[in-house]
């Protein structure tokens, strides 16, 4: 993470939900000033991260429901589900 890419990272989940199976054990985080959604996972010992979506939000929060599917909070508190509509495989 450079700080070209946004101002101040909000920490996740790590998303263990069904509709996404593809990103299960992926942790999610985001960048506070760029809404920017980024997913991280271990692969062959090296942390590799991928931009997984490019919201308009000012995210300071996640949550996760009892399925395990993925929120984010506004700043002005306003919660959405996260939804993405192009899932690949890392």
């Amino acid at each position: 993470y450079s700080h070209a890419d946004g101002c101040s990272i909000t920490g996740g989940f790590v998303y263990r939900g069904s509709t996404y199976t593809a990103l299960q054990g992926i942790y999610f985080f985001a960048d506070y000033c760029s809404g920017k959604i980024w997913g991280l996972v271990k692969e062959t010992g090296i942390w590799q991260s991928s931009l997984l979506l490019d919201s308009s939000y000012n995210i300071s929060s996640f949550g996760e429901d009892e399925a395990g599917e993925l929120y984010v909070v506004d700043r002005n508190g306003d919660i959405y589900r996260v939804v993405l509509t192009t899932v690949t495989s890392h």
